[in-house]
């Protein structure tokens, strides 16, 4: 495949606006992830307290990424995503401010991050929908590679400067950077001239609507068996909660330490999508995405027992590599079979779990290392994403022979 096939979605000025400002704004959002964590250990020294951050976060988010995609469905995307990113750009506002002034307690921290969640939930359907808005159908799975591209990157580039930052400057000065990319972001989303559709608007945003979109998901034979296996596999197997324990606790290796390991398993992610990209379509996408979670259990269960610095972050390297080979690949089969009037509801459905799955994560992470220790904690969640594989493979055959039939997402 030649560079300008594997870039083709890049052509698209509009999608060129778009990746660039979910980049910026997506490193500043790590910013203000990796200083919440920081802050809330150093306030409190708990390994629960900073599993709790997930939970008030996956609360509100699986009540609002449902209203989120009745939006996006009903809408203009473009224009509910500015609203959205002013609403964030207040957040992290609030967060700097707060913290300048040495007023920042565990309560308000929590309070801040059930307003993050919000406003992430009302725009992430937004965000997902709109990549097929903005290239042809022939460019949506390398859209969909180069959007993951563009998450992976920030998710190394913004742990990796924030923990530096959090270092020299504290938190406040990582909210004040998070501040400014929202910003950015509403620039880029403005100077997009792409006719988005307008959907049939306010009228339709119903129960009946959404139920539709259940309906949709729930009886389609691909999409919702591998949801129920990301769902468990998130809930079972995010440990990110766990990183300041195993920077400052386990590893010894400080705030820059815990930004290298956020960063870790974003490079992963990054090699796996640009390898994706490359060997072109991949057709028996079913066994591809099993593999792809096998090896990120795999590699939990490595760094649950590392002790080095460099293994660790080889191995969260491999949790990243793992995981983007499953999310692409379920990515461009959800876009393919979904109607683009459902897209928006189908999104806030599967973020409901992909993205509320990882914060009660957090949350199982934190309270099962209270318990038993951060590193059984670990080594628990490798074994259950293990064994989630194995019943999906086993009882589910339509799933793992499943494969995508030329741009249309048939079997």
């Amino acid at each position: 495949m030649n560079r300008r096939h594997l870039f083709s979605p890049l052509r698209h000025r509009d999608f060129r606006l778009f990746w660039t400002g979910l980049l910026v704004s997506s490193v500043g959002s790590q910013f203000t992830t990796v200083a919440m964590a920081w802050q809330i250990y150093e306030l409190t020294n708990s390994p629960l307290q900073i599993g709790m951050i997930g939970l008030v976060r996956a609360v509100p988010q699986m009540i609002v990424l449902l209203f989120g995609g009745l939006l996006a469905d009903a809408v203009n995307r473009r224009k509910l995503m500015m609203i959205t990113q002013g609403g964030l750009f207040l957040v992290s506002s609030a967060l700097a401010l707060s913290t300048f002034a040495g007023q920042m307690t565990v309560p308000r921290l929590y309070g801040v991050a059930v307003f993050l969640a919000l406003f992430t939930s009302l725009d992430a359907p937004s965000r997902h929908a709109m990549v097929a808005n903005l290239v042809p159908v022939d460019d949506l799975s390398r859209a969909l590679a180069i959007s993951s591209t563009q998450r992976q990157i920030a998710t190394i580039a913004g742990p990796s400067i924030a923990g530096i930052v959090l270092a020299v400057a504290g938190p406040g000065a990582c909210y004040a950077v998070d501040a400014i990319t929202w910003l950015i972001m509403i620039a880029a989303l403005a100077l997009i001239r792409v006719q988005l559709p307008q959907h049939s608007g306010w009228r339709t945003i119903s129960l009946k609507s959404l139920g539709a979109g259940f309906q949709f998901v729930r009886h389609h034979a691909v999409i919702f068996p591998f949801l129920m296996m990301d769902m468990g596999a998130n809930l079972f197997g995010s440990i990110r909660s766990l990183y300041p324990i195993y920077a400052r606790d386990i590893l010894a290796v400080g705030p820059k330490g815990l930004g290298i390991l956020y960063a870790a398993s974003a490079a992963g992610s990054l090699i796996g999508a640009f390898g994706f990209s490359i060997a072109g379509p991949v057709r028996r996408a079913g066994r591809w995405i099993l593999v792809g979670v096998t090896v990120y259990g795999l590699c939990l269960l490595g760094f649950a027992h590392s002790r080095y610095f460099w293994l660790s972050v080889l191995l969260l390297a491999g949790t990243g590599l793992g995981d983007t080979i499953s999310a692409i690949l379920r990515s461009t089969i959800n876009q393919l079979s979904t109607p683009d009037g459902l897209r928006g509801r189908m999104s806030s459905i599967n973020s409901v779990f992909t993205t509320s799955g990882p914060q009660l994560g957090q949350f199982q992470a934190g309270a099962l290392a209270a318990a038993i220790g951060a590193e059984f904690a670990v080594m628990t969640g490798g074994l259950v994403v293990l064994f989630i594989v194995g019943l999906m493979a086993a009882r589910f055959p339509q799933v793992r022979d499943y494969r995508i039939s030329g741009d249309s997402g048939s079997t």
